[in-house]
């Protein structure tokens, strides 16, 4: 399972490529360049950074629930999850779980199942699929992996710790843990995978998906960045994301 890549970037840990240095003949236009590369620079650290400690706080906070979550109404299983979600989907069959990072002109997040690779010219998207057409589709292509990708982007404005956890949380609570389930329950027996819509996903984040209000619950209670992830949740007017009631 890889987690955590931020825009064009490879992995935000790893060493970013050197291009050539350009050069100008006006000294002006060369500052102006230099100022702009450098305020690129920043801008690009500061993704990573904030990025990389919302990373930190999900898993903190992705733990099966415990007696002390029982006030929330969230222990013990089957009220609450017995396992963590990121071991859960590293162990997902044939399937890769990739959550990429961006700064984009939107604060949202995607969900998609793919065969094989995820790009732009990739034509197998699975993911609008029927949960009995999905179920064929795998029964006819039994070599064939899969890539959960999951995009989580903010603004610069929304680039705050809090609103990114709070998309990662909406992503793979709601959408990528079904898809994680359904996949498991073909493997062991093909024709038994259930899986939702998106809307149907999104009325249980409503009603209360156990596992978005668990992590959400953990860490607006634990982290200073609480006010950001509440904020993110009354933005998303479509999925009307809840935490446990008095959170």
């Amino acid at each position: 399972m890889t987690l955590f890549f931020t825009g064009r970037f490879q992995d935000a840990g790893a060493p970013q490529e050197t291009k050539p240095e350009r050069t100008f003949e006006d000294p002006t236009e060369a500052r102006r360049y230099r100022r702009t590369m450098e305020a690129k620079a920043l801008q690009e650290a500061e993704t990573v950074r904030v990025f990389q400690e919302a990373a930190v706080r999900f898993r903190h906070c992705d733990r099966p629930a415990e007696a002390a979550d029982a006030g929330w109404g969230l222990w013990p299983p089957p009220a609450g999850p017995a396992e963590a979600l990121l071991p859960k989907l590293a162990r997902v069959p044939r399937t890769d779980v990739v959550v990429m990072g961006t700064l984009d002109r939107l604060p949202q997040g995607s969900t998609r199942l793919y065969k094989g690779k995820p790009g732009p010219t990739n034509p197998d998207d699975l993911t609008d699929r029927s949960a009995a057409e999905l179920s064929t589709w795998l029964a006819d292509h039994p070599g064939e992996g899969l890539t959960l990708y999951v995009t989580v982007s903010v603004t610069v404005n929304t680039l705050r710790e809090g609103a990114v956890v709070e998309i990662i949380n909406h992503e793979l609570a709601a959408h990528a843990e079904p898809f994680a389930d359904f996949l498991v329950a073909e493997s062991n027996a093909p024709g038994t995978g259930v899986l939702g819509t998106a809307v149907e996903q999104h009325e249980l984040l409503f009603t209360g998906n156990p596992r978005y209000r668990l992590i959400g619950a953990r860490y607006v209670t634990g982290y200073d960045d609480a006010e950001s992830y509440r904020n993110r949740m009354l933005m998303d007017t479509y999925a009307r994301a809840t935490l446990p009631p008095g959170v």
